[in-house]
């Protein structure tokens, strides 16, 4: 009986296998060092406003202005002397020439004084010329004087209805076309004029093309001679 029992064996449970120890992991970044914040900046000083500028001082007359305006002021007594007080409207300059505005009443008889009269002998017409305003109609002549060697602008104005001047052909034969073209573009009836008619356009057309008021399109047919 007891050598059954010696060669009976006894099973005996496998052993476990050791675990392993575990690793630390080291996966895991350590925490970034946090930056100190960024200390603040000062605030910039606020800049002063800027002082303002002193007003500018207006320019001193052009002396020659000064002289023509004089001259001018001589002319308007002399002739007022000459011909009848009120003649002589107002007294202006252009440039270094004196400037006079001519009550058109008084224009022919104006403008043949400083023609005639030996102090002034303005016996040259150099430019006739006019020109449109709300208001009214200008004409602008620049005589001159060869034996004085002097310039004078003299102006006269007219209404806008009915435009009409004396025409200053009686004291200048060079005014002759110079009224015509004036008449013709600006519509200026220059009373005694030799020879008043259109010089650029023909007599059937319709109004008086360097008028502010003009319009091509009134009475169409008579615009390049068809009808």
């Amino acid at each position: 009986m007891s050598d059954e029992k010696d060669s009976q064996v006894t099973p005996q449970t496998p052993s476990e296998p050791p675990v392993a120890a575990e690793k630390p992991d080291t996966s895991e970044k350590p925490a970034a060092a946090v930056k100190p914040a960024a200390a603040e900046k000062p605030a910039a000083a606020e800049k002063p406003a800027p002082a303002a500028k002193a007003a500018k001082a207006p320019a001193p007359p052009d002396p020659r202005t000064l002289e023509a305006i004089k001259k001018g002021e001589e002319l308007k007594a002399a002739i007022e002397k000459a011909v009848g007080t009120g003649a002589i409207i107002a007294v202006e300059s252009s440039k270094e020439h004196p400037m006079l505005v001519i009550d058109k009443t008084f224009w022919v008889k104006a403008v043949r004084y400083l023609h005639d009269d030996a102090a002034y002998q303005y016996r040259y017409l150099r430019l006739f010329s006019g020109t449109d305003y709300p208001d009214y109609i200008e004409v602008n002549a620049q005589i001159y004087s060869i034996e004085h060697h002097a310039t004078v602008y003299v102006k006269t104005r007219t209404s806008r209805d009915n435009a009409s001047l004396p025409s200053l052909t009686e004291v200048y034969q060079g005014a002759n076309w110079e009224e015509r073209e004036v008449y013709d573009l600006l519509g200026i009836h220059f009373e005694g004029h030799p020879d008043l008619r259109r010089i650029m356009m023909w007599e059937e057309w319709s109004g008086y093309p360097l008028r502010k008021d003009y319009s091509p399109f009134e009475q169409t047919a008579n615009r390049g001679g068809h009808a």
